[in-house]
């Protein structure tokens, strides 16, 4: 697939993950596509579980701070009477956040395990809801009796807006927790009054339930935003390597342009300095080229130097590379190749041309198009630059062409 393409479809990704902001936006509960919708909850149930691997020691350590805190403050704020019945309580409730809290942070780190995630944490959840609310619900100070309401309250914002659950799983796990409480409180004649227990369980769910309702909203929109941006960087990214392949690429042939020959040649050239390997450079100049454009036209012209580059791009390769240097010029470098076998592609590359029967009729030379071919050969321990090594392919193109053109030269060193 090429860049153009892929580009293409980058931007037509785009628009539709455009189009479904544009529809959050004006729709607050507005439900992806099926597998954009799938990814989202992926995407914000690995965020979640990150966040509660990494916080939970902390937050371990500022729960034990709390109730270190709170204990001594309930204790003392409580009838004498009731301070054995409700702390034992309150101590049960507080073990019981923890232990829930210690479950999820369990399933977080396990891989394996995350894929029944909402199952577990859902189960997890109602559970520990439903201890708490029952035990706190029990207390018998009235002090107690509304710090138990209020930390039922949290405890349920906490659940709607931490735990990764969808809202309806985190609805159902809040209803069937209070259904299992009341449950709980009938069986041991425990009276609360409805008033209480309306706030707790139906003004709690709900306002947790429009919390996390409205924070998801946002994070669809952030969610969709981070995948625009990835996108554009994408594109911007694939542009780049387009725009830089573009610079160092010759329009006509689409082989490597001087630009892009020299900072190659740079690079290659120290390759192998620092691995003292051979490289080969050929220096490549089609005969009589003017001629052959005033006779030809630059049409024909043009025709002519593509076969040739695509003679050269053949004999490159995968390792080599093969430049247009300038109007009839080309250059083939060729690694851990030695003078012997470099003479003897570059007279392959002349038998080549020859048998491609290119009619030249103001040649002096042949019929046909000939090439001439200069070689130079760095062995990997001379102590040159790499235009040292161009300058000798050219020196050696030069004696080619002043022996009468259609041949192979030799550098000597």
């Amino acid at each position: 697939m090429d860049i153009e393409q892929q580009v293409t479809e980058l931007q037509q990704d785009k628009q539709k993950i455009e189009a479904v902001l544009q529809q959050q936006h004006n729709r607050m509960q507005s439900i992806f596509p099926a597998e954009l919708e799938q990814k989202f909850w992926k995407d914000r149930e690995d965020r979640l579980t990150r966040l509660i691997v990494r916080a939970f020691f902390p937050a371990t350590v500022f729960y034990l701070i709390f109730e270190l805190i709170s204990l001594p403050l309930n204790y003392f704020s409580m009838a004498a009477e009731f301070r054995r019945h409700d702390i034992s309580l309150i101590m049960t409730s507080y073990t019981t956040g923890w232990l829930a809290l210690f479950s999820i942070f369990i399933m977080s780190r396990n891989d394996q395990w995350k894929k029944y995630y909402s199952v577990v944490v859902t189960t997890v959840i109602c559970i520990s809801l439903t201890v708490v609310q029952s035990v706190l619900l029990s207390v018998q100070s009235v002090e107690m009796s509304w710090r138990g309401t209020l930390i039922i309250i949290i405890a349920l914002m906490f659940a709607y807006l931490c735990s990764g659950l969808r809202p309806r799983n985190m609805l159902f796990a809040g209803l069937l927790s209070a259904v299992l409480t009341l449950i709980y409180l009938e069986t041991v004649s425990t009276h609360v009054s409805s008033l209480v227990l309306s706030n707790v369980f139906l003004l709690g769910n709900l306002v947790g339930l429009g919390l996390s309702v409205l924070t998801i909203s946002t994070e669809r929109i952030r969610f969709l935003q981070s995948i625009i941006i990835k996108l554009d960087s994408q594109i911007h990214e694939l542009l780049g390597q387009h725009l830089y392949t573009l610079s160092h690429q010759d329009t006509l042939t689409a082989l490597m342009n001087r630009r892009g020959f020299e900072y190659r040649f740079s690079l290659l050239f120290r390759e192998v300095q620092e691995q003292q390997t051979p490289l080969a450079l050929l220096f490549i100049d089609v005969d009589f080229f003017k001629l052959y454009n005033d006779f030809y036209g630059h049409q024909n012209g043009d025709i002519a130097l593509i076969r040739v580059a695509q003679t050269l791009k053949r004999f490159s390769g995968e390792q080599g590379v093969a430049v247009r240097f300038g109007g009839e010029e080309f250059l083939l470098a060729l690694r851990n190749t030695a003078m012997q076998n470099a003479v003897l592609t570059a007279e392959c590359i002349l038998t080549d041309i020859r048998e491609q029967c290119i009619p030249h009729a103001d040649s002096s030379v042949s019929e046909y198009l000939t090439l001439s071919i200069g070689v130079a050969v760095y062995t990997g321990a001379e102590n040159i630059s790499e235009y040292d090594l161009l300058n000798q392919a050219d020196n050696a193109l030069y004696q080619a062409k002043r022996q009468g053109r259609d041949r192979v030269m030799a550098a000597h060193y």
